[in-house]
């Protein structure tokens, strides 16, 4: 029962910003959850060959690259023609590609704002709304297909010079119900995860050198004492994908080892 309930056995999967940090970690526990494909997307196309090419060895799965743009509606719509042409149908579509610039109110430029929105945001929504038709192809009660929303922590805290991103995460908590609402006689549930402290890219300034005070002190802060990893990341992207997710619908998981708690 336990095998079955969080197979991904024959599923195709998109995962955007696919090529490291919290992206790649969910196209892994994908593949190993066996999932048929999963297609990574980033604008890096070196980068994300390689990451595929490493994901693809660790599982029976195809890990495939997929290279392009999501900050403009060109390159998500060129995205979706591409994937629509190779897939008839899409199982799981995770929208995880955001940007996380930070600055004071005072120095904030309105270029910033705008692009963190069209990427956080805006790319998100419409990509979703251009692959309708292969999420909706295969999607039955009692195996919808997901999207999944990658939201943060800082869209329920208040936390200094992250107005964009802050802001542009609370929307995406909106958007998922609503979204999962207009969705559910389609036979697409709706989700979204907001991850707190984790081993990535964006926050690799503040884990880089693991004997800082400062990396140590913020450990201590955070009520798991440790950041999140793969397997945390993973676990819950296959719960909610899985059969075992196939219940919930406009929900916005907090996967931050109690980071919240203390904010």
């Amino acid at each position: 029962m336990i095998e079955d309930l969080f197979s991904m056995a024959g599923k195709i999967c998109v995962v955007t910003g696919g090529s490291s940090g919290l992206g790649s970690y969910m196209a892994q526990g994908f593949l190993e959850a066996g999932a048929a494909r999963v297609y990574i997307t980033a604008r890096s196309e070196e980068k994300l060959k390689a990451k595929a090419a490493e994901l693809s060895s660790i599982a029976a799965g195809d890990c495939i690259a997929l290279p392009g743009d999501l900050s403009t509606l060109e390159g998500v719509n060129a995205l979706a023609a591409t994937l629509c042409d190779k897939e008839p149908h899409i199982d799981v579509l995770i929208n995880n590609a955001g940007l996380g610039l930070g600055s004071p109110i005072a120095t904030m430029k309105a270029e910033d704002w705008d692009r963190t929105m069209d990427i956080n945001t805006r790319s998100p929504l419409f990509l979703t709304q251009a692959l309708l038709a292969p999420l909706k192809a295969r999607a039955t009660v009692d195996d919808p297909s997901r999207v999944v929303f990658i939201s943060s922590v800082a869209a329920s805290g208040v936390f200094p010079n992250v107005l964009a991103y802050s802001s542009s995460k609370k929307i995406l908590e909106h958007l998922t119900p609503q979204l999962a609402l207009a969705l559910t006689d389609d036979f697409i549930r709706v989700n979204a995860i907001a991850p707190g402290r984790f081993y990535s890219e964006m926050t690799r300034g503040a884990w880089q050198d693991p004997e800082a005070e400062s990396f140590k002190a913020e450990l201590e802060r955070i009520p798991a004492h440790r950041y999140g990893d793969m397997e945390d990341m993973a676990g819950v992207a296959i719960m909610l994908c899985s059969r075992a997710g196939a219940y919930f619908s406009g929900e916005v998981l907090n996967l931050d080892g109690g980071f919240r708690l203390r904010h």
